[in-house]
């Protein structure tokens, strides 16, 4: 199993701990406005036009007092308890009344009385303290995956469950180290208490679950079972303060389980920036919220992993929390890393359930991403994702009572007449797109729904999907009512567009994840320049797909698949050779040579000139230096002939092998070049 190393160090001091404080209520009462011509005295009194019912309605409800405020509104004193409710809709009722209403408490921003709270510099960044008078959290409970906790702080103590040790295969999951109990503390430290520091969640309980050893390492077997334990115990939030390179199924298989049954799973993005910045697991699995760490500039740590898996930015450089220490014990400390960002949203996530219990985990870390402050390039950016974590915005965002009924589903129509194609939702609203064949449905639920696409010759085409009804719910639907025209019109030059990298050569755009995957696996000599836009074409399965051709290549993409194969790589080889009329499997075969690659699969050898070239490139999925044999034939796929002669479509004479996805041709002086299949493709089809 792969090692798994956490991200933080930690430097500690003490601090002494004092005891806590407690709260109290308002009186009952409640604000009117009067009428213009009306008043109302001291002893709550009515003067004005048909004062009686509403002088009645004061007398029987017992009000003893009425303070003018100014403006024609007066402060009602009740001498007895009463239903506010009932009361207002009475008052607003009655004559004279232009309106009634609670005298609601306010209060200077919650600043709790732990001792060290000036440390925390952090809180005051995600508006913690505005957070806080609307909830301080609940006892949900949080799993801290981590190096175990101490159950003996006194800012912890208490709230602390009975756990699991994975190292050491026993029930006692103490920290050895120092690192989960700084993780726990900054979750869920009790705040308000007057000693130490205060968590995000003040309420929470922590279930410690030991994956690290006291070095901070833990292997993929352990971090599985520890998943699954939390899970399986009752745990709704689980933190995972470390990480690894390394992809494994045993680790991505617990963290589905976790998915499965609506566990919200929060992990570091990592602290590797500075060595390659590759992509960090647990953070990088789908459905994993990936939290980059900032520092009191705001700024992303120049530590901090970054990518297009970080969902959201949270402070991690010199944050003060419990922890840890050998030999002195419970204590408190700073510590930088996104070990340290981590757990403040999984704090903030126990806040959002607190307010919003019935939500789903994925509706509430789409809340947190709404609520996020955007910061860095516009809109979701590899370094912060959807922007630095806001504990207030977020609640307010959680407590607006359309949240859920934000979602979207858009798309293109690309037909001959795209508005006079008609599309229909399972639940009944029907629109038409423009003539570009934009439309839109707004302002959904969530829920599952079905697409439907209806011209008026009666070529009908749908699609499923599911939202959340939150507003980072869109669905993106496009539909190909006329498939040779739309491909014909791909095919066509277009302008520079905002959004995309315009290529000038071809006269065509790439953009989003098909630009991506150009940059990530070869670019230019693998793929060449693209010679289509997007478009929505039938692929050798039957199934529809969003392609774009390029002239050596053809892009197709399955977005269930997970990189890099949510894009497919068409064999354009074999394809080819087929529309040529060629059975490559009646080629002539060869045999096990001395330095050569001899494939029995296909019955070819691949030798130089091409053997280089063939171990020289591949699609880039293990993020280790240089192109192994697997990510050859993920790229090229295996030789299906023998080198031959062939007639380039210029009249030149020149030595090829052909590939499953690719030909490759002996240009001499020039090297290897990979063969313009894309083009080729693209005339087969009549499209150029």
């Amino acid at each position: 199993m792969q090692r798994l190393l956490v991200f933080v160090a930690l430097i500690f001091t003490l601090a002494p701990l004092p005891k806590p404080i407690a709260a109290s209520d308002a009186a009952d009462e409640l604000v009117v406005r009067l009428a213009e011509g009306w008043a109302l005295t001291a002893s709550a009194r009515v003067h004005g036009p048909f004062a009686a019912p509403l002088n009645a309605l004061l007398a029987q409800a017992d009000v003893r007092e009425a303070q003018a405020l100014g403006g024609g509104a007066y402060l009602l004193r009740f001498a007895h308890s009463f239903n506010h409710r009932t009361m207002i809709a009475r008052l607003i009722r009655t004559p004279g009344v232009v309106y009634a209403e609670r005298n609601h408490e306010r209060q200077v921003l919650r600043v709790p009385n732990d001792e060290d709270i000036d440390r925390q510099w952090s809180l005051a960044v995600i508006q913690a303290f505005d957070a806080w008078n609307i909830t301080t959290g609940s006892d949900i409970i949080i799993a801290i995956l981590d190096t175990g906790v101490s159950p003996s702080h006194p800012d912890l103590r208490g709230r602390v469950l009975p756990g699991f040790d994975f190292v050491n295969n026993d029930d006692d999951p103490r920290d050895d180290d120092g690192h989960g109990t700084f993780t726990a503390g900054v979750a869920a430290a009790e705040g308000d208490n007057g000693i130490g520091a205060a968590g995000v969640c003040w309420r929470c309980r922590i279930l410690p679950v030991k994956v690290l050893n006291r070095r901070g390492r833990g292997n993929d077997a352990a971090i599985a079972a520890g998943i699954r334990f939390a899970v399986d115990r009752g745990a709704r939030i689980i933190s995972m303060s470390f990480g690894g390179p390394d992809d494994s199924r045993v680790l991505r298989e617990a963290v589905a389980y976790a998915l499965e049954r609506d566990v919200l799973l929060v992990a570091a993005s990592g602290n590797g920036q500075a060595e390659g910045n590759l992509p960090n697991y647990p953070a990088a699995y789908p459905g994993v919220l990936a939290v980059s760490a900032t520092g009191p500039d705001d700024a992303v740590t120049s530590f901090s992993t970054t990518g297009d898996f970080v969902a959201l930015a949270a402070p991690g450089a010199g944050v003060w929390s419990t922890t840890w220490r050998r030999p002195t014990g419970d204590t408190y400390g700073f510590a930088d890393g996104t070990s340290a960002a981590c757990p403040h949203v999984a704090g903030a996530v126990a806040l959002v359930w607190t307010v919003r219990p019935e939500l789903a985990a994925r509706q509430v870390a789409e809340v947190l991403m709404l609520g996020a402050d955007d910061r860095g390039a516009p809109g979701k950016d590899p370094a912060y994702g959807y922007g630095r974590l806001n504990l207030f915005r977020a609640l307010q965002v959680a407590l607006d009572p359309n949240l859920l009924i934000r979602s979207r589903i858009e798309g293109v129509v690309r037909s001959v007449a795209p508005d006079q194609t008609t599309i229909t939702l399972s639940s009944g609203q029907e629109t038409r797109p423009d003539p570009n064949g934009f439309y839109r449905f707004e302002n959904l639920p969530a829920g599952q729904y079905t697409i439907i696409a209806r011209t008026p010759s009666g070529e009908s085409l749908q699609h499923e999907v599911s939202l959340t009804g939150t507003a980072l719910s869109v669905a993106r639907v496009d539909f190909a009512l006329d498939s040779a025209a739309v491909a014909g019109a791909a095919f066509a030059p277009v302008s520079p567009q905002r959004g995309a990298v315009y290529f000038p050569e071809t006269g065509h755009t790439l953009r989003g994840v098909f630009l991506s995957y150009w940059r990530a696996h070869g670019g230019l000599p693998v793929f060449g320049y693209p010679i289509s836009e997007e478009f929505i074409e039938r692929g050798e399965d039957g199934r529809e797909a969003l392609v774009q051709y390029f002239q050596r290549h053809r892009f197709e993409l399955r977005p269930e698949n997970r990189p890099p194969y949510n894009v497919q790589l068409s064999r354009m080889g074999d394809i080819i050779l087929r529309a040529r009329g060629v059975d490559w499997f009646a080629l002539p075969k060869g045999a096990p040579t001395s330095g050569c690659r001899y494939f029995p699969e296909t019955g070819h050898s691949l030798c130089e000139p091409f053997l280089s070239a063939w171990r020289s490139n591949g699609l880039e999925f293990d993020r280790r230096r240089g192109a192994s044999e697997a990510e050859n034939l993920a790229l090229f796929g295996m030789p299906i002939s023998e080198p031959q002669i062939e007639t380039l479509p210029d009249g030149r004479l020149i030595l090829v092998q052909w590939f499953e996805r690719a030909r490759f041709e002996d240009h001499g002086p020039d090297g290897i070049l990979f063969g313009l299949l894309g083009e080729e493709l693209a005339r087969v089809r009549g499209w150029r």
